[in-house]
């Protein structure tokens, strides 16, 4: 009774607080910076679990195609370093996952030829970049709530299989913002597609924002890459293998693989962005050797927080989930992100 009472007051003070954020940058009291090159937002109301990564790269990837200079600007969330840190310069990786913060190493490694920097003001990030080079169009990775740079596309993510979680605010609940916000987005992407109610989400977003476009989308696994140098497996096929992952949602990771026609034997979770230990994988791995699993599987988000040493020494193969973001009347949608492009 006490905890409930104590999580719904501090759900009132966060939303008080982000009302108050939000007034002050819709009447002008906060400024609004503007970068010279067109920049793209692609950004949750909800904390984690809705696919931001793989959609960024997404993007990244058929921009680059165009022939265009892309650059991705993310604030590098739980890294280890400070400021500004160019993570990708299009032609190598210039540092590792703890400098980077996981997901931007991640999107360096998913995006060849694209720029990736971190800083927690993204508008200097860009305005860097711009001084080094001609720049086509920035990504502004989990950029919805980073009211501070102008966007000339907002693009929204929601969780097709449950969009709002239980309705309410941090802590209380997932949501960053309240869910009339849908209402700042350009372009609304259904993630999980395969389990979305499309009705329900239809008449989320038409009552909350009518003129926004929505999209369906789904992450399907398309391999599994090795990495480390242990004997890979012949086939996957009913293999009995033991997984782990630090995920918003790692029981979706750990569903996915079962559909992979895999007999997970062991699991384990973890929090999301976890570093992991070589103790913590050391015990994980004498787990599944006693269940009799034959190898380990864990996501490429998670196998960017591995130690190096478990990399060279595990006694098991060690494999990650590649996924690839499919996307729903996709012609329509680069159509409409070509065109908000100066």
């Amino acid at each position: 009774m006490f905890r409930t009472l104590l999580t719904s007051t501090a759900s009132r003070l966060y939303a008080a607080g982000v009302r108050w954020r939000l007034q002050r940058y819709r009447s002008g009291r906060l400024k609004i910076h503007r970068l010279n090159t067109s920049v793209i937002s692609i950004g949750n109301l909800t904390v984690g679990g809705t696919g931001k990564t793989p959609c960024t790269a997404f993007i990244a990837n058929f921009l680059k195609e165009d022939g265009l200079n892309v650059a991705i600007l993310s604030r590098g969330y739980k890294r280890e370093s400070k400021g500004l840190i160019e993570v990708s310069n299009g032609n190598e990786i210039l540092c590792d996952a703890r400098q980077a913060g996981d997901e931007p190493y991640l999107l360096a490694q998913l995006c060849p030829g694209v720029r990736v920097v971190v800083n927690a003001n993204r508008y200097e990030a860009g305005k860097w970049l711009e001084s080094q080079t001609r720049m086509d169009v920035f990504l502004l990775d989990d950029g919805y709530q980073h009211l501070q740079l102008h966007r000339d596309l907002n693009l929204l993510l929601l969780d097709g299989e449950s969009p709002m979680g239980n309705g309410q605010l941090l802590p209380s609940g997932i949501l960053r913002e309240p869910s009339r916000e849908i209402g700042r987005a350009d372009l609304v992407i259904a993630t999980r597609a395969e389990r979305a109610n499309r009705d329900a989400l239809h008449a989320l977003v038409g009552s909350l924002n009518p003129a926004a476009p929505l999209f369906f989308a789904q992450h399907a696994i398309i391999g599994f890459k090795l990495l480390n140098a242990a004997s890979p497996l012949e086939s996957f096929e009913q293999q009995k293998i033991a997984a782990f992952s630090g995920i918003a949602q790692p029981q979706r990771f750990f569903a996915n693989l079962q559909q992979q026609q895999l007999q997970l034997v062991h699991q384990a979770s973890f929090p999301d962005h976890h570093r992991y230990t070589h103790a913590e994988i050391t015990a994980f791995l004498k787990q599944a050797q006693s269940q009799q699993a034959t190898a380990m599987f864990t996501t490429e988000k998670d196998a960017a927080n591995l130690p190096v040493e478990v990399l060279t020494h595990a006694e098991l193969p060690m494999y990650a989930a590649q996924l690839q973001f499919k996307l729903e009347n996709e012609a329509e949608f680069k159509r409409l992100i070509r065109q908000k492009i100066k």
